[in-house]
């Protein structure tokens, strides 16, 4: 039985193609499958960007073959302008490798087949129906009658990807690779080829025959949000974590938002840096390992009881960022900066670059630096110089609302949180929405009423002891 709802659909527009046919969801066809989309999704206008061939969804499920993508991969994350290092290969594989759990994965990948080459004028055999192509991404069966001498036929071109796992709680939902660690969650689309959303969205549509889709930390503007608007089914929207961003432009143009007095004592502050002598250089590609190692010693010390993210201390994530830093390093996509006083290294941080954005990953700092100089400002005069010099238009602070940020008169940016599900699942895309409401709700409430509520015990403590007021 199907259950009424009203749908969050897009208005229909007149240049955009029509919906593709989802993939086959008849009982003998595998899940694994690749379902191959007709070549009448492709625009017709004149002006299209795209070669002709048809698209090809398949699902990845083998964590071998996610590793033999990257450079497909790359070559289409360079191709999407939304993009961020958080949707890289380099990122993403590195991930899985160390968060992963073996069946889980949930690739939907595009691929654009090459136009198929003119028929010979000499009679052929009748040509074979070609193999179906399975999740590993196994190549397309030749047709019969090429030989061994003819040449290769061009590889098949990855236009969209959208890399998920699937989890069973609280509901069999399929989340972002990376989720936790990421500031930010995507898909790739490439923006030369205007239907692979529209394919994207099919292939999506396939696996939330049983499971919802939860798009977390998406950033405004992001690839994802073409892909839902092709959704054919129930949306839900709600507001992820918050992002801080400053424009990219010199460390004084930064210095002119703040009033009179901060401004002063900032100048104060890097005066300070460059009395005591402090330096900075690029870590090199092959010495990142043990910078990072370094990083995270410093960063536990430099949190040590004052509440630590505990995810930062274990040997999993130290694994995980000393190998994705490295490819993304060797990329031109990150840059490990040390910061020394002689031999003794103060502050080590990690940043990361997309097309149009940088921002500091993560940082780890001596105890000592904290009396010697301002951190934040410190790292924002550098980060703020690679913004200029390369170009990009924004600073990224990336996720958390601290009260240092705050300093700089940041924009805030709101990450957002997608929920998609196909009509026979609403009831448990409604359940979930209603779930994280009230976890919103709950949170809301212990912000603004927990200190009161702490005050009001600590003075009945005090009272009740005979003292004062803890």
């Amino acid at each position: 039985m199907t259950t009424r709802h009203p749908l969050h659909q897009p208005p229909p527009s007149a240049t955009r193609p029509p919906a593709p046919p989802a993939p086959a969801t008849a009982e003998t066809t595998s899940p694994d499958a690749v379902t191959a989309l007709p070549t009448s999704t492709a625009l017709t206008t004149p002006t299209t960007l795209v070669s002709p061939g048809r698209l090809v969804v398949t699902v990845c499920r083998d964590a071998e073959r996610f590793g033999a993508l990257a450079d497909a991969w790359d070559r289409l994350h360079r191709r999407c302008a939304a993009a961020t290092p958080f949707q890289s290969h380099a990122w993403l594989h590195s991930w899985w490798l160390s968060y992963g759990r073996r069946g889980r994965l949930r690739l939907v990948l595009v691929h654009r087949e090459p136009p198929e080459p003119p028929a010979s004028p000499e009679p052929s055999q009748p040509p074979e129906s070609p193999e179906p192509v399975r999740a590993s991404g196994a190549p397309v069966t030749a047709p019969a009658g090429t030989s061994a001498g003819t040449p290769a036929a061009p590889a098949r071109e990855l236009v969209a990807a959208a890399p998920l796992m699937l989890r069973y709680r609280p509901l069999p939902t399929l989340f972002p690779l990376g989720l936790d660690i990421s500031d930010f969650c995507d898909v790739l689309l490439d923006d030369h080829c205007p239907q692979a959303a529209d394919a994207l969205a099919a292939g999506l549509r396939h696996l939330a025959r049983t499971a919802l889709v939860e798009l977390r930390e998406v950033r405004p503007g992001a690839a994802a949000e073409r892909v839902v608007e092709r959704w054919r089914g129930p949306v839900r929207r709600r507001a992820d974590s918050v992002c801080l961003e400053l424009p990219g432009v010199p460390m004084d143009d930064l210095l002119r938002r703040l009033s009179g007095a901060s401004a002063r004592n900032a100048r104060r502050k890097l005066r300070r840096i460059d009395e005591l002598g402090i330096t900075h250089r690029a870590v090199a590609e092959h010495e990142v390992p043990g910078a990072v190692a370094t990083m995270l010693a410093l960063h536990g010390q430099q949190w040590r009881g004052r509440g630590v993210t505990p995810e930062h201390l274990r040997p999993r994530f130290a694994e995980h960022l000393a190998r994705a830093t490295r490819q993304l390093v060797r990329t031109g996509d990150a840059a490990l900066t040390e910061y020394r006083l002689g031999d003794l290294v103060l502050v080590s941080e990690v940043t990361l670059f997309s097309r149009h954005l940088a921002g500091g990953y993560l940082y780890g700092a001596h105890p000592e630096a904290r009396a010697k100089v301002d951190i934040a400002t410190m790292l924002l005069r550098q980060d703020a110089a690679r913004a200029t010099a390369t170009g990009r238009r924004v600073l990224s602070l990336l996720r958390g609302d601290e009260p240092y940020k705050r300093h700089w008169r940041p924009e805030t940016v709101v990450n957002q949180r997608l929920l998609l599900a196909r009509r026979h699942l609403a009831p448990a895309l409604w359940l979930r929405a209603g779930h994280l409401a009230g976890r919103a709700a709950l949170a809301d409430l212990a912000r603004t009423r927990l200190p009161i509520l702490l005050a009001w015990r600590t003075r009945l403590r005090g009272r009740r002891t005979g003292g004062p007021p803890r």
